[in-house]
């Protein structure tokens, strides 16, 4: 009895446990989600999901997405979007903004101060690359004051790079013989704040946090971006749209950085593009010729491309030829396919020469079809 009680305890601290940590959060009915698609900014809104679990998108009508990640939700729209032949493309960002949005804030010696959202594994040089330090900011004695009240100084010059935590502090002090820094004060929470205005930009694509946000007097492109968390991996700085009135045109960073926006912006921020790469495949496959490949691509996902290898194709002799005038390679396949060795990671520029029977250019004719052809040339020679 006393084991069945212990075995019963444990599994349910396993269940709060597993509930605690590592669930994705799922959408429920009384949530309110913002949703934002780059390409039809009309259903751009914040939406209050229904008791049955459904927000009602204009084209689309009521979609159901209680019970689905942020993710799959985004996911369930952009489809339908494109299956209902609403969209030819749908770029579709969608969050629950009910959970309050954990901050940083930082100030002293940089442009101006601001707060930026934090994230998990934050740390101090996510926040130097947002602050736009001035020339006097003395990197050997940053203050990082906790929510706690507890103050710690890093040195940054010495690759000192803490984590962050969230409600973090950071003031940057300026050198020494220049003009003191008072370290900044987080906010007080007592101390009422007046409800912004209601005007909004949209920020869509590569941030760490796109969505709406209200537009303050004279904001610029520079504090949005601080605003919704800075950029991603792979965001295009030198193609950033900007959509005001139905008209584009293209804003270029640091040098439009201090572009002033208004109410109803939408800036898309895009993957920035990487050039098309190649390998040239020779010999015995059934698809010679050139493969596009992209970082990381194997031999043996060329091979498949090439649509694999030809009856006697001797793959113990692959070659591998390089720009340049270097030896080739040579490969045994099998050697890959058994384990013996890694695959091959290809370079662009490569060439892959696979030795034995080549795919024939010409029509092959069977005996009816050589019969047939002689019959219509002699009737072709002697035909009246």
């Amino acid at each position: 009895m006393v084991l069945s009680r212990i075995f019963s305890l444990l599994m349910m601290m396993l269940v709060v446990v597993g509930t605690a940590f590592g669930q994705p959060v799922t959408i429920k009915p009384g949530d309110t989600i913002q949703l934002i698609c780059a390409e039809e900014s009309s259903i751009n809104h914040d939406y209050k999901v229904t008791s049955d679990g459904l927000i009602l998108v204009d084209f689309l009508g009521a979609v159901k997405i209680s019970g689905l990640t942020e993710t799959q939700a985004a996911d369930k729209i952009a489809k339908q979007l494109l299956d209902e032949k609403i969209l030819k493309k749908a770029t579709i960002s969608l969050k629950l903004i009910n959970p309050e949005v954990k901050t940083v804030k930082f100030g002293g010696t940089v442009a101006y101060e601001a707060e930026t959202p934090w994230k998990a594994d934050m740390k101090l040089s996510d926040v130097i690359k947002l602050a736009e330090l001035k020339p006097e900011a003395d990197l050997s004695n940053i203050q990082i004051k906790s929510e706690s009240g507890a103050v710690k100084l890093a040195d940054f010059t010495k690759n000192e790079d803490p984590t962050l935590a969230p409600g973090d502090v950071i003031t940057f002090f300026a050198k020494t013989g220049t003009t003191p820094v008072t370290p900044i004060k987080p906010t007080d929470p007592n101390i009422p704040v007046t409800p912004g205005p209601t005007a909004q930009v949209t920020l869509v694509g590569k941030v760490t946090l796109p969505g709406n946000y209200d537009l303050a007097a004279n904001m610029t492109v520079r504090e949005l971006i601080i605003k919704c968390g800075g950029f991603t991996e792979g965001a295009d700085l030198n193609a950033i749209t900007l959509e005001r009135a139905g008209a584009k045109r293209t804003l270029r960073l640091p040098a439009d950085n201090d572009f002033v926006l208004q109410a109803g912006d939408v800036i898309t921020i895009d993957q920035r593009s990487v050039p098309k790469t190649f390998v040239i495949v020779e010999g015995s496959v059934r698809r010679p010729g050139r493969i596009e490949i992209n970082e990381g691509t194997k031999l043996s996902e060329v091979v498949k491309l090439a649509g694999g290898f030809m009856e006697g194709a001797r793959q113990d002799k692959i070659k591998i030829f390089s720009t340049g005038n270097e030896k080739p390679r040579e490969i045994n396949f099998e050697d890959i396919v058994l384990g013996y060795r890694g695959d091959i990671e290809l370079q662009a520029g490569q060439t892959i020469e696979i030795p034995g029977p080549r795919p024939s250019t010409t029509l092959a004719f069977g005996p009816k079809e050589r019969v047939t052809a002689g019959a219509i040339a002699l009737l072709l020679l002697f035909g009246s």
